[in-house]
């Protein structure tokens, strides 16, 4: 079994928005002696018998407050809170205790009964056993009650090997804090769940209010009412104008003055109202009981996104925008067109867009390619929710197969590598993102993402992909009747890796010389059969086509170029997609082969049995000590025979530690590549893919890169790394720690 990277929540470690498992909003920050009013007030809404389940004897909630927020000067304490409502009040606490020195510690949890059964004590010990294990802890001990049932099923599942030993009436609980695969995999599943819960009423509202629904045909409201409509949503639609008197109407529908005077429950709220009304309209939604609301309204500066999303959570919402154009969900029991575009075909792509107006665009664009979509989200200035969100909704949706990403930022972009990886694996990842920042580019190569150069070239994948099928080997079958043509398809092919056999038909190619070459491809051993076709005046499209046609259904995956015909560039027709150009084609299927061979390598981040962690911590308390740091990482240190290189791994305020591979030469060091730790034994091979070229041996290298991401893992003090290589060995090395 390799190394197991520790969870990245998409938030703060230690401070940040939170979801329960029902998908309400909290927010988890440390506790500090400021708090104490927050805990008395919690601690005295508690019932007695939960105070003695958590302190073994009556106290008072003053008592137990000091308690709670003291500490010894020989101890080291980390006492995290979970707030909800507003105001914010303490719904839940946990801590833990360890000696000065020590790897062990005690935790403790405490729930308010309105929240139990929430995920909070999960919640809680997931982010103890994270923000501990960073300090030096090996091994959580808690101590409960017998008849605590509900605390002690939250360390039996949390994925923790835990051991339990009962004396009295007490039980003592045990287990280490090291993340391994079973407590990973249930990190992810808990946040998996709580998100698409969060996510439910956006997808599948009960009832759907537009708050400032108009008459008039010109305005936002009145184009989102029209577009839930005509889109046939399966569920009530509430116009709500405080304009529009008792009785009124906007078409066919009743108006209400306000959220509070609606008849029946409404998950969802689309707010089109000017942007100093759209505050109070998120509370009203949120004393009302709506649990997502889409907020079309713009002109919102960064920071008051952020207060408009702070005042959703505090009602328990989850926000989308603002600035969003809205929500499309084509599933035939909602038939959801929540914004400004209307319902499309329905189909299995799932489209997330940071630019409205060119979200809209590419509905239009897919629509023209004969591509369905299952689901449209429009984050606009993404104050809340996130692709990263969208990625864990979709990756559990039966009808979305391919997801195709618009993204011009990243909120966290380690959360992001972390979620593509899981997900690629099961369902392709398309992106588009304008920067050639090469950071990017290696985000994308190590996550499994199809990065596409231009939205023409991510729906020309698209078409490819669509159908479900990848290739199942690198041989292709290219059937052309245009020499010029196939060899632009040709080499685009041989540059994405893949081997081809062209037969060339001859300009005077018929129809039985296509069905001919076609029924050979299907039984040859290529995965990928690709039809060129050139009207020359001796077999029409139409014929070329037909033996391609009539060979849908099988293993293979089939494709076709016509040129000359007018129309859009890419388009699908049952299960084959078509191209106007043999380029276009030839990158689509250049990068679903990619693709095909990320998918199939098994995602391992190896491990070193000789590595001296604990040793490197220590170091860390006294003076730099750099060679003895590296050599308990197993770095080798000394001059060698080989290649002369550089090695340099740095942080970045988003993606994290960047692993930099250099060549020195008379005219300066020459990046040969980049990499963002953790880095997995094929992410360390495509750094070292230069040395390959070059015909030098990468295996003893590789080792040297795997080792370092390791120690940039477990000790996030170290800031920066310089290395100097003689052949495989470190010839000179320095090392920064933060704040010295």
């Amino acid at each position: 079994m390799g190394y197991v990277p520790p969870p990245t929540p998409q938030h703060g470690l230690e401070e940040g928005p939170v979801l329960l498992k029902d998908g309400r909003t909290a927010l988890l920050r440390r506790a500090t002696p400021k708090d104490k009013p927050l805990f008395v007030e919690f601690l005295s809404r508690l019932s007695p018998e939960t105070l003695r389940m958590r302190f073994f004897s009556p106290i008072s909630p003053e008592k137990a407050a000091e308690l709670l927020l003291s500490a010894r000067p020989d101890e080291e304490k980390v006492t995290l809170i979970v707030l909800a409502g507003d105001p914010p009040r303490i719904v839940a606490t946990g801590e833990y205790v360890r000696g000065k020195g020590e790897d062990k510690a005690e935790v403790a949890f405490l729930v308010d009964e309105a929240y139990q059964g929430k995920g909070l004590g999960t919640l809680l010990l997931e982010r103890l056993a994270l923000i501990a294990a960073k300090r030096g802890v090996r091994l959580f001990q808690a101590f409960t009650l017998a008849e605590n049932q509900k605390m002690l099923s939250v360390f039996q599942e949390s994925g923790f090997q835990v051991e339990a030993h009962r004396e009295g009436g007490e039980v003592e609980v045990r287990f280490p804090i090291l993340m391994e695969e079973k407590a990973a995999e249930r990190f992810e599943w808990r946040e998996k769940v709580s998100t698409i819960a969060s996510l439910h009423p956006f997808f599948f509202p009960r009832g759907v209010a537009v708050v400032g629904a108009s008459r008039d045909p010109e305005s936002i409201g009145y184009r989102v009412l029209e577009h839930l409509v005509l889109g046939r949503f399966q569920g009530p639609v509430f116009p709500v104008n405080e304009a529009i008197g008792p009785g009124g109407t906007v078409g066919p529908l009743l108006a209400y003055p306000n959220l509070e005077s609606l008849p029946l429950p409404v998950d969802l709220a689309v707010i089109a109202v000017p942007k100093e009304r759209v505050a109070s309209a998120l509370r009203a939604a949120g004393r009302r009981g709506v649990r997502a609301a889409i907020v079309l309204t713009t002109g919102f500066s960064p920071k008051e996104g952020a207060e408009l999303s702070e005042l959703a959570r505090r009602h328990g919402m989850r926000l989308l925008g603002p600035g969003s154009l809205g929500l499309v969900h084509t599933h035939p029991e909602v038939r959801l067109a929540a914004g400004l575009v209307p319902l499309p075909k329905a189909g299995g792509l799932a489209i997330s867009s940071q630019s409205g107006t060119l979200g809209r665009a590419v509905m239009a664009y897919a629509e023209g390619m004969g591509l369905g979509v299952s689901a449209f989200v429009s984050l606009g200035a993404k104050a809340d929710v996130s692709s990263n969100d969208l990625l864990q909704f979709w990756e559990e949706d039966e009808r979305t197969g391919l997801i195709l990403l618009y993204l011009e930022s990243f909120g966290n972009p380690r959360r992001f590598s972390r979620l593509a990886r899981r997900i690629g694996k099961k369902k392709p990842i398309l992106a588009v993102h304008p920067s050639r920042d090469p950071l990017v580019r290696a985000l994308f190569a190590q996550a499994g993402v199809i990065r596409a150069n231009s939205l023409e070239e991510a729906f020309d994948v698209a078409a490819l992909l669509a159908s479900g099928k990848l290739p199942r080997n690198e041989r292709v079958r290219l059937i052309a009747n245009a020499s010029g043509p196939s060899n632009l398809a040709l080499e685009a092919l041989k540059e994405g890796g893949l081997s081809v056999e062209v037969v060339d038909l001859g300009s005077t190619a018929k129809g039985e010389d296509y069905e001919k070459a076609v029924a050979e491809a299907l039984s040859s051993e290529a995965g990928t059969v690709f039809l060129l076709h050139v009207p020359m005046g001796f077999a029409s499209g139409e014929e070329a086509l037909r033996p391609l046609f009539q060979a849908q259904g099988g293993e293979k995956l089939l494709m076709a170029c016509v040129m000359g015909e007018a129309g859009i560039r890419a388009r699908v027709q049952g299960e084959i997609p078509l191209y106007r150009f043999p380029e276009s084609a030839a990158i689509a299927l250049a990068r679903a082969w990619g693709y095909a061979r990320w998918r199939a390598e098994p995602l391992h981040f190896p491990d070193f049995p000789d590595l001296q962690v604990e040793r490197a911590r220590k170091l860390l308390e006294g003076p730099l000590a750099e060679g003895e740091l590296l050599k308990a990482f197993g770095l080798p240190l000394g001059e060698g025979e080989g290649l002369h290189l550089k090695l340099r791994a740095e942080p970045h305020p988003l993606f994290g530690p960047v692993l930099t591979l250099l060549l020195p030469t008379p005219l300066g060091d020459q990046p040969l590549g980049q990499r963002l730790s953790p880095l997995t034994e094929k992410d360390a091979e495509e750094l070292l893919g230069p040395l390959k070229a070059a015909g030098v041996d990468p295996g003893p290298y590789r080792e040297i890169l795997l080792r370092l991401s390791r120690l940039l893992e477990e000790l996030p003090e170290v800031e920066r790394v310089d290395l100097e290589l003689k052949g495989p060995r470190i010839a000179q090395y320095a090392l920064r720690l933060r704040n010295r």
